[in-house]
């Protein structure tokens, strides 16, 4: 009787095991994402029916290695590599995956060891193209709302060059027309007006540049960007561009801030901020209040310790760039600074798409960064961009 019940306990046993093996593999199946497990030198173990249905022809091609089967992750085989031999996680967003039709993918890899488990790790690749999709919409669609914004205010500058060109015209032909003029006189006349009109003609190419800069397409691609020196940029178009009652003041406590990061990009996160920051002074005041007021804009280096790290959820412990643009504009309540990120929420009628702090926000968290703000009903905004320093910012 004692064996029976043995023997029985066994064969209950085993039947979990197998039940519980059974229900392991349907859910390794059943997940959406393209899930591999690959063992030390990164040899494939086992991938699912999503991983099979990704990568087509080359999941059953026979070989095991993750390089063959997986082409488009060799130049990423380096930082992948080494999170496998720190036993680190790894994250690498927005790869480009070059097949019958171009993809994008964000891929993660967790490295695995010990008991119970291989000496490897398990990547997971979620196919993010239609979002990358939308948000080139929407970066296209910020790009130009900047533009018109910046051009409004550079078609003055604009018209002053032009005006001065139709000057310097009119002088040159007086000239030309004065029999009283010595050669001499003459030649250094109209050598003097050709200096304007050639001085006229760069400061108008220079408008023209700064608007083709923000508008054209370019690939968004990482490299050690100097954020000082793209700082130092904007803080030029917006000098050229903003209302004349918006007093700029820049502290650039920095010689060189190096981030790993889309120059593109960065351009646009601060072009927003500091055109936000203007509206909030000027069209975003009531008709009888004064417009204009004092725009700032710093850099500097931080450490973020612990107790930050507690209070803003996306904040991680070490050195960033610290961007603050502040205002001396029309404020927000605590309600508002809830919202202020959210897509599609504005608080400029009739001007504002909703779009400009919402891309702000998720463009620096691609780049391994956070964004916080501090502001008060009637006393102004602050916005703070921090940045990991470029030997921080990861697999980018």
């Amino acid at each position: 009787m004692e064996n029976s019940d043995k023997s029985s306990a066994v064969k209950s046993t085993d039947c979990g095991a197998d039940a519980t093996e059974i229900t392991y593999k349907q859910v390794f199946e059943a997940i959406p994402y393209t899930v591999i497990i690959v063992e030390s030198g990164f040899k494939v173990v086992t991938l699912n029916g999503s991983a099979r249905s990704f990568l087509g022809a080359s999941a059953g091609s026979g070989s095991s290695s993750l390089w063959d089967m997986a082409p488009f992750l060799l130049a990423h085989k380096a930082p992948m590599e080494k999170a496998m031999a720190d036993g680190k996680t790894l994250v690498l967003r927005r790869i480009e995956f070059k097949g019958s039709e171009s993809k994008y993918i964000d891929l993660s890899l967790c490295p695995c060891s010990g008991t119970g488990c291989i000496n490897g790790a398990v990547l997971v690749i979620d196919d993010v193209t239609e979002l990358e999709k939308k948000e080139e919409y929407i970066r296209r669609s910020q790009k130009m709302d900047i533009v018109g914004t910046l051009a409004a205010g550079l078609s003055h500058d604009f018209n002053n060059v032009i005006n001065g060109i139709k000057a310097t015209a009119d002088s040159i032909k007086f000239s030309l027309g004065n029999t009283k003029l010595s050669v001499d006189a003459l030649r250094g006349q109209v050598r003097d007006d050709l200096e304007i009109v050639e001085e006229s003609a760069n400061r108008g190419a220079d408008i023209v540049e700064q608007l083709l800069s923000i508008s054209r397409k370019k690939e968004l691609t990482y490299a050690e960007v100097d954020l000082a020196t793209a700082l130092k940029n904007v803080i030029k178009v917006c000098g050229n561009t903003l209302p004349k009652t918006v007093e700029m003041i820049a502290e650039i406590r920095v010689e060189k801030a190096m981030v790993k990061a889309s120059l593109t990009q960065l351009e646009q996160v601060l072009l927003n901020l500091c055109i936000n920051a203007s509206h909030a002074m000027t069209i975003m005041r009531k008709e009888e209040d004064e417009k204009g007021g004092k725009l700032g804009i710093s850099l500097e280096k931080i450490y973020v310790g612990p107790n930050m790290c507690a209070i803003i959820p996306d904040a991680k412990e070490g050195y960033y760039w610290l961007i603050s643009v502040s205002d001396t504009g029309v404020g927000m309540t605590r309600e508002v600074m809830v919202k202020i990120f959210d897509p599609f929420f504005t608080t400029k009628e009739k001007r504002g798409s909703g779009l400009g702090l919402s891309m702000v926000y998720n463009i620096v968290k691609e780049h391994g960064g956070f964004v916080d703000l501090f502001s008060e009903p009637g006393a102004g905004s602050v916005f703070f961009v921090f940045l990991p320093l470029a030997e921080d910012a990861g697999g980018k």
